[in-house]
């Protein structure tokens, strides 16, 4: 936190004490118009409402506290009571540019965002610190969709500072990001680096830029300049194992990801991508874990409950394993292969009627599949329910020739029970003719 916040925060204490403790404190003009804005940039608009009255009170005649009067009103959406204020003010503040870019405010939410521009043009000519009046037409042009426009006066807000605002930057990122002027941000993010060359939002914005522009070493550059700079800069870390892993480099990936963890922005999707790592390294009980964790944090991230039913079922604790299979089957990533996993499990827990059911849903999800029709085919002849299973089975056969041949190989045991051979030999003749 910085000096000023600190000073604005303990002077909000300080009022905030005064009305506690019911004394009638002096506030000057400037400290008080301090607190009201420190209450409207935090959307805190009964303390703005209540900091108001408490200012006009003490200063009745302050065009000031008039103007934030009519902030708060556009703030609430009280549009029609701003506009009678504004014209109880005509001739009064007109050169004024909180006024002017209040005016401008309400014509935007009035659907008159040209006017709004031409006031917001007159009050950024005349105004003695044009931030405001600039941030005012970013509003604007965002209202509007207008990202070129947005990012061009976004750019004259970083001119202007003297130290560069981490909102704008985001701001300008995102414009320049939406246009797709990939060079332009390139070229503005290399430039602010130079002169703020231990700010870690400008390596992180300019390695984003970098991987737009497919370019993973300036990227990976970036990003670890990034973390040199703030070595708790948690987003650039997931950049760069988010690189590392597709260079397969997957020890550095591992690391890079656990430093990405963010002990005040909690993710599960960091925690599966730590999972799936893992698990390729060979380190099922490790991958349970941060599949596990993943949940936790997130219950409804894609895959998550799959993969960990993988594991499980690796690990063979297959009552857990069907549990999270049955979580993930609604999921539009569950594969043809995912299937015949969850099928085994519930067969190893000698849950057979399900993996029936599972399988006669698979096989309309997966209508080109023959190999779960074959498969649900030898179990539905393990149920004797033998017309459904030569009914899958010659499903099975006009997607693949080789299925009778394939059946053998997978249910050898089959062969031996009266009537299967028959059958197959039945369908195999029905093709061959």
């Amino acid at each position: 936190m910085s000096f000023e916040d600190q000073e604005v925060l303990s002077l909000v204490r300080s009022y905030e004490l005064s009305l506690e403790e019911g004394r009638g404190q002096y506030f000057d003009v400037e400290d008080l118009e301090t607190i009201v804005n420190y209450y409207l940039d935090t959307a805190s608009l009964e303390d703005v409402a209540q900091a108001l009255a408490f200012a006009r009170e003490i200063h009745p005649r302050s065009i000031t506290f008039k103007i934030k009067s009519i902030q708060l009103d556009i703030a609430q959406k009280n549009f029609s009571h701003a506009q009678a204020k504004i014209q109880d003010l005509a001739g009064i503040g007109d050169t004024n540019t909180e006024l002017l870019v209040a005016k401008a405010t309400l014509l935007l939410h009035q659907g008159e965002r040209e006017e709004a521009l031409e006031i917001l043009d007159a009050a950024l000519a005349s105004a003695e610190e044009p931030a405001e009046v600039l941030q005012a037409m970013v509003d604007a042009h965002l209202s509007q969709g207008d990202y070129h426009l947005a990012a061009t006066a976004l750019e004259k807000l970083c001119e202007l500072d003297e130290e560069l605002d981490e909102g704008t930057l985001y701001q300008l990122a995102l414009c320049l990001d939406f246009t797709h002027n990939f060079d332009r941000a390139i070229a503005l993010f290399e430039k602010y680096t130079t002169r703020e060359p231990y700010n870690p939002l400008l390596w992180y914005q300019l390695g984003a830029f970098w991987t737009r522009r497919r370019n993973e070493k300036k990227a990976e550059e970036s990003f670890r300049w990034a973390v040199t700079a703030d070595e708790n800069f948690h987003a650039a870390y997931f950049e760069l194992g988010r690189i590392y892993e597709q260079r397969d480099d997957l020890i550095q990936a591992l690391a890079a990801y656990r430093q990405s963890i963010s002990p005040e922005v909690a993710s599960g999707y960091i925690h599966f991508r730590i999972g799936m790592i893992e698990q390729e390294l060979g380190c099922p009980t490790e991958a349970l874990r941060s599949f596990t964790r993943a949940i936790e944090i997130e219950d409804d991230l894609d895959d998550v409950h799959l993969e960990r039913a993988h594991v499980l079922y690796e690990l063979k604790r297959y009552d857990k394993a069907a549990i999270d299979y049955y979580v993930a089957w609604s999921d539009e990533s569950f594969e043809e292969e995912d299937v015949m996993d969850f099928v085994e499990c519930l067969i190893e827990l000698d849950r057979l009627d399900e993996a029936i059911l599972i399988l006669m849903e698979a096989k309309d999800r997966f209508e080109l599949s023959f190999q779960l029709r074959l498969v649900l085919a030898g179990y539905l002849f393990a149920t004797d329910n033998f017309d459904e299973a030569e009914r899958t089975l010659l499903e099975s056969m006009t997607l693949e020739k080789k299925t009778i041949e394939l059946f053998k190989e997978y249910f050898p045991e089959l062969l031996f029970v009266p009537n299967i051979p028959a059958t197959l030999a039945r369908i195999q003749e029905f093709f061959n003719d």
